[in-house]
């Protein structure tokens, strides 16, 4: 009886370590909501469909809308929809961010966007998995 129950308690060791360990991959950021690490963008928050990403700074005062194309597992393209962000120096509606998801770890995961031939490096912290 004793070897059966420490049998059965090392199994569940292990199933609980295996499963707690497990690394995310770039499908576990398609859906969910976002926001970025960097201070100086840290009001930004992000909600993510699976065909459509809002981003709102209530700081700022800015609601912009995109939608979402997965090239493939970790490639997507957003194409600004509409916009009422003052500073829209950077973006045009119709234009194509091309973002490449290059590292992840635990819930953040890097990124190298590519606008009009420029290219811009950052990081997302996924702050939850479900939409609210």
């Amino acid at each position: 009886m004793l070897k059966n129950l420490n049998a059965l308690i090392f199994i569940l060791f292990v199933l609980v370590a295996t499963t707690s360990c497990q690394k995310k991959t770039c499908a576990d950021f398609k859906i969910g909501m976002f926001e970025a690490p960097d201070q100086s963008i840290s009001d930004i928050k992000i909600t993510r469909t699976d065909s459509i990403q809002t981003e709102v700074s209530k700081k700022r005062g800015f609601k912009d809308v995109y939608s979402i194309n997965w090239v493939n597992e970790c490639e997507y393209q957003l194409v600004l929809l509409e916009s009422n962000n003052p500073d829209k120096n950077l973006l045009n509606e119709l234009d194509t961010l091309k973002v490449s998801i290059t590292a992840i770890e635990d819930d953040v995961y890097q990124y190298t966007a590519v606008l009009n031939g420029k290219t811009f490096l950052g990081d997302l912290k996924q702050t939850s998995e479900e939409i609210k």
